[in-house]
């Protein structure tokens, strides 16, 4: 029974940094939302003050990049399920008595029932888990594509700067 306590604890402390990625990888996308949205008011102000040729080509790029990497940012964001335990369930309470019925006639039944239900409780999280790190692994790729196309906006944003100040 110690046993499966033991790695009935180390899976729940993955499933635990399972959630916790996906909200890390959130938290990235809104910073990165930010950065995208100061990006693109740059990019209003550039229009606004009249660029030269190679200036405009490389400003309406970055408008490219910008709505590409918003959408990306958003995506990541949008609301997803993930796949929690349920504790309005009665199923814990009727499993708890199947394996009572079931372990009633053995010596040190207690031991039996709790040790049978950390290994189910076991497999179940790890099942939990697979489904989360789907998701986060589909969230990871949104955020990856929108931090790329936000990082060629910044350049381009940055070389659109140096052009209007003479520099390139």
């Amino acid at each position: 029974m110690a046993l499966a306590e033991m790695v009935l604890g180390e899976v729940k402390a993955k499933e635990d940094l399972t959630l916790r990625l996906g909200d890390s990888l959130d938290v990235k996308a809104s910073i990165g939302l930010a950065l995208i949205l100061f990006l693109a008011t740059q990019t209003a102000y550039y229009f606004d003050k009249g660029l030269p040729y190679y200036g405009a080509c490389l400003q309406k790029l970055s408008i490219v990049c910008i709505v590409l990497a918003a959408l990306f940012a958003v995506a990541e964001l949008w609301p997803r399920k993930f796949f929690l335990p349920d504790p309005e369930s009665d199923y814990v309470t009727r499993r708890i008595a199947e394996l009572t019925e079931h372990y009633s006639q053995y010596p040190d039944a207690d031991s039996h029932i709790a040790g049978e239900f950390a290994k189910e409780t076991a497999q179940w999280t790890k099942v939990r888990i697979a489904d989360n790190q789907k998701k986060n692994k589909v969230k990871s790729a949104l955020l990856n594509w929108s931090f790329g196309f936000t990082l060629v906006a910044v350049i381009l944003n940055l070389l659109t700067l140096l052009l209007i100040a003479r520099i390139v």
